[in-house]
């Protein structure tokens, strides 16, 4: 297996566009965001020019998160022969003809309910043994050479001959999505809630399991209550345990969420940083030797609601180079201490709580 990590987002996707260039029988890639930018085009148009070639090419985009897509905006790619779906689509990406039909209580609660149920998962497989698994939409704002400083802090993961290997079975879950795109609820999602409590398990398992570090990257951090005991137990037993988070976020209220476990965690030993330059939107997750990247947050929507994906790094080098970006990253990040926190002011405080409400919706 060939295994080759990215911090740079111009690397990551020029990686990836080489080898869209290069497929020669099946490209399936899935987002959540797929912003109609520079970079947005530069795929759709591979894609397209792989469909020449006599690709097969699926193109699957979650509903909420490419919202400013339409269903003309879909019709003009299916029409260079893309095959082009949407995870739980919204009406107006919808056939405009069939949206009457969505007007009916049942449809209307159905909607509500797979308004919640999203597919995060950023993954583009092609052939058969190539996989590339990251936190990154298709968007300019990854790419430091449109960018420049302020391009998101992230990070990807190249794969090769993966078909030897046990680390997901990326291609049956990419079947599975695109055939169900639409039918992700009732007895199908039961079905991914208990995939969904396997994998929440897995995560406590390492935490609990953790013998000198856990080393935690991620943008969107609302834990529950057993994650964060987890955390703070490994803490109290002498784990060396750090959390990155940004500075600032792109989603209103969260970062206020996300500080209102700041106490808890800094009592019990936690070392807590947030990175500065840019926006942070890494998903890491260091557990001693372990290492893993992908699209999960730690959050209740990723927890327990959406499709997510990661890898599990296996090469050696690779696994210092994540640990070493991270300590690099702690240089340009700021520590909170507790001292200092317990002096915020009251106000803060209440909004900390006010926002913490909505955390399975933020």
């Amino acid at each position: 297996m060939n295994e080759t990590v990215y911090i740079d987002g111009d690397l990551f996707f020029d990686s990836l566009k080489n080898s869209i260039a290069s497929a020669k029988d099946f490209i399936h890639l899935e987002t959540y965001i797929f912003e109609q930018d520079q970079m947005g085009l530069t795929i759709l148009t591979l894609l397209a020019n792989a469909v020449q070639r006599g690709v097969r090419v699926q193109l699957l985009l979650d509903g909420l998160g490419s919202a400013s897509w339409t269903f003309t905006d879909a019709s003009l790619w299916r029409e260079k022969g893309i095959e082009l779906k949407f995870f739980h689509a919204l009406p107006w990406q919808k056939h405009p003809s069939s949206i009457w039909k969505l007007l009916t209580l049942k449809k209307i609660t159905l909607g509500f309910f797979k308004l919640n149920r999203r597919n995060h998962r950023k993954i583009c497989l092609i052939d058969d043994n190539l996989v590339f698994v990251s936190s990154m939409n298709i968007s300019d704002r990854h790419l430091p050479s449109i960018r420049g400083d302020l391009a998101w802090r992230d990070v990807g993961v190249r794969i090769q001959n993966i078909r030897n290997t046990n680390i997901n079975n990326y291609f049956s879950d990419a079947a599975d999505t695109w055939n169900f795109s639409q039918q992700h609820y009732g007895q199908r999602w039961r079905k991914i809630s208990k995939l969904k409590k396997y994998e929440y398990k897995s995560l406590l398992q390492h935490i609990t399991h953790a013998k000198n570090k856990i080393w935690i990257t991620n943008p969107y951090f609302v834990p529950d209550f057993r994650l964060t005991r987890a955390i703070c137990k490994s803490a109290r037993n002498g784990v060396d345990v750090k959390i990155l988070l940004p500075n600032r976020s792109d989603i209103f209220g969260l970062k206020f969420a996300t500080e209102s476990f700041y106490h808890a965690l800094l009592a019990f030993k936690v070392e807590i940083y947030e990175f500065r330059p840019t926006m942070l939107h890494a998903k890491i997750l260091i557990v001693d030797d372990w290492v893993s990247v992908g699209s999960f947050n730690l959050d209740f929507r990723s927890i327990f609601y959406n499709l997510e994906t990661s890898a599990v790094l296996s090469d050696v080098k690779n696994v210092e180079i994540i640990k070493r970006q991270f300590a690099e990253d702690l240089l340009t990040s700021t520590k909170i201490e507790l001292q200092s926190w317990n002096e915020r002011s009251w106000i803060h405080r209440g909004l900390e709580k006010f926002f913490l409400l909505f955390q399975g919706w933020l």
